[in-house]
Parts: structure tokens; sequence; C-alpha cells
């Protein structure tokens, strides 16, 4: 079915769209009233999503029938690269996961291995891909592709990454952004949570030439807002320190080569405890946030962590009886940054083109001249 997608046109579909994707089981009636267009539009527009495979065809014409989107009708690939390991992975738009690889591998040329292993993995996946999420540790200007620093591969000068890539023929968009906020952004495109929350993750690499001993402590902090990271005015949004008791926070600092140790040293454990702890309070408390997402902490002892993050979360709440906050530890899982970022993609291509006043969707041609 062919659509003329003049300027009106093209905004239609593509909140028509980025509604259904971002409530599942939404309907037609529905569609017209949060669009504020008539009958025929909407009808229109959805019978060229169905021929056009986004919505599977319902049996019924009822308005009131919940839409179910075809989640096969694209894929996209997110990648988690660390200079200890990096993690690849395709999926669909529901966040089931199609293909994945694992590389343990030690790099410190990032631009190296996206363009010499990535993308000619991507290629011959045996996937058609419609864009590509990075994830990678450092400070990030998403728009840019730029990364601007990351202390985990020691980076002081800023690196570009290109903002497309041809894979069998198709130009494929590439997207960039910090690694602690893209777990958030999965959180959004896949869970649909658009209420406010904090994202903090640590994680801890052993040494492998010494199991009593890490190698790297790497972690971060996001905070969501709109459905979206609050990232600044220079891409450090979310590194914050304790706002309040700014002494008490300096005691509880457990410097870096002690934090190294930690796996035997339970005192410095429950200091660097403590500390988080403090920053999730505060965090939460400024912002009144509900929930608080807590991740990474591999090889650690869960039990004790909780039992410790939420005596203190308590602790340091300055209305806990009136601000309830749900600290949530996920389960250690090395894909769930990488499929982040295939939600920070279909951000990028569902809702981000709805966000500007002229609509630049990848997803659907312009009007041809």
């Amino acid at each position: 079915m062919k659509l003329s997608l003049g300027k009106t046109n093209r905004r239609q579909v593509c909140s028509m769209l980025k509604l259904i994707y971002r409530n599942p089981g939404i309907n037609r009636k529905q569609l017209g009233e949060a669009l504020c267009i008539d009958r025929a539009m909407v009808t229109h527009i959805y019978n060229y999503f169905v021929e056009n495979n986004w919505v599977i065809e319902q049996e019924s014409a009822m308005k009131r029938l919940p839409l179910v989107l075809n989640y096969n009708r694209i894929y996209v690939a997110g990648v988690e690269i660390q200079p200890e390991y990096q993690v690849v992975i395709i999926s669909n738009m529901k966040g089931d996961i199609v293909f994945e690889q694992v590389f343990n591998e030690k790099i410190t040329d990032i631009p190296q291995f996206v363009l010499q292993t990535l993308f000619p993995l991507l290629e011959n996946s045996g996937y058609e891909i419609s864009g590509i999420g990075l994830a990678v540790p450092g400070i990030i200007i998403s728009d840019e592709n730029k990364i601007y620093r990351s202390v985990p591969f020691g980076l002081k000068e800023e690196i570009l990454l290109p903002k497309e890539v041809v894979l069998n023929g198709n130009p494929v968009p590439v997207f960039l952004d910090n690694d602690v906020r893209c777990f958030g952004w999965g959180r959004v495109a896949f869970n649909k949570e658009y209420e406010p929350f904090f994202v903090f993750i640590q994680h801890f690499l052993d040494d492998p030439e010494n199991p009593e001993k890490f190698c790297r402590i790497t972690g971060g902090s996001s905070f969501f807002l709109n459905s979206k990271p609050c990232t600044g005015s220079h891409g450090c949004g979310g590194e914050l320190p304790g706002q309040f008791r700014i002494n008490d926070y300096r005691e509880m600092h457990v410097p870096e080569e002690k934090r190294n140790l930690m796996k035997a040293d339970r005192e410095s454990m429950e200091k660097f405890l403590r500390n988080m702890a403090m920053a999730v309070a505060y965090f939460s408390n400024t912002f009144d946030v509900g929930r608080a997402y807590i991740a990474g902490f591999e090889n650690m002892d869960v039990d004790f962590l909780r039992a410790k993050i939420d005596e203190y979360v308590s602790e340091y709440r300055f209305y806990p009886e009136i601000q309830n906050l749900d600290v949530v530890f996920c389960k250690s899982d090395l894909r769930q940054t990488a499929l982040g970022a295939c939600g920070f993609a279909l951000e990028e291509l569902i809702v981000k083109p709805c966000d500007t006043e002229s609509v630049d969707s990848l997803l659907f041609p312009k009007k041809e001249k």
C-alpha cells in the first residue's frame, strides 16, 4: 500500500508507531484520541502498518481491539565494549535475543574493534539490522558519537566513531552512549518504565593473576527522567557525589588500591557499600525517585550486599515514611548492558524522531519529489 508521506502524514505515521511501540495493547480508538486525528486517518495508517508488516492484522475490525506490534519487523544490535570483554547482541523490538557473542579479549583500541571485528560480525550474522547501539564506559557525547574521556580505557583524547555503516549493501545508523545509561535504556525500551529511576552499576573484575584481588572495579550511575537519561551539559550526568553529609561521604571513601583488595577486607567493603548507599539515598531523596536499580557485583556475596544496602539506605533517607524507595538488585548478567544498547537503538529509531519539529525518521521513506 502506498502512503504519501507529506509533512503531516509523516508525523502521524511516526507518532502512531511510537504509541504502539511504547503502549502494548493500545487500540485504534485510543490512538485517534491521543493524536487528535479522525478515524478515517487512523484506519488508513493502520492499514499501511498491516500491509508493511509493522502490525499483525486483527481478525475483527473493532476499533477497541488491542493492536499487536510485529516485534520481528526490525532487528537491532547492541554492543557493550569494555577493556576486558565485549558483548554483542541482536534483538527484536520486544527484547528477545536472537544472536549473541561474547569476546573475552583485552582491547585498547575501540575504533579498531568496531571496524575490524564488530561490523564484519554483524554483516555475517544472518540478520538484517536496522540500527546499532554501542555502550562504552566514559563521558559520551551521543549526538556526535564522541567518546570524550574514558578512565577504563585510559582515553585522554576524544575519539569519534562512525554514525553509519553499510552492512550487506544497506546503510545502518550507529548510536553511541555511556554503558550505565544503556543499561537504563533497556528498562525504558523493553520494560516500558517511564517513571523516574536511578541506575547504579558496579562490576568487580577478578585479577587473573591473584584470586584474592580485583584487577578493576568499574561502575557508574545514571538518573532517568521523562524516559531519558539526564546527561548534563558535558555528558557527565549521574556522576555526582553525596550532596548533603559530605564529610560522612568523604570518610567512607575507599581508595582504588584498597578497593581492589576488598575481596578479603570486609571492613573496606562495608565502607564502600556505605558510600554507595549514601549516594543512592541522597539521589532518590533529592529527585524524589521511587526506584533504584543496583546491578553488577559479580563474584560477590549478594545477600550480604542486599542487607547492607537496605540498612544504609534506610539510615540516610530523609523521609523514609513518606518517600518509599524500592531498591532492586539485578542479577549479574553480562547481557543486560548490551541488550540495553539494543533498546537505546530502538528508542533512537522509533521515539526520537517524534521529539523534533522536523520528523527525520530512518524507518519511513521521505516523500518522493
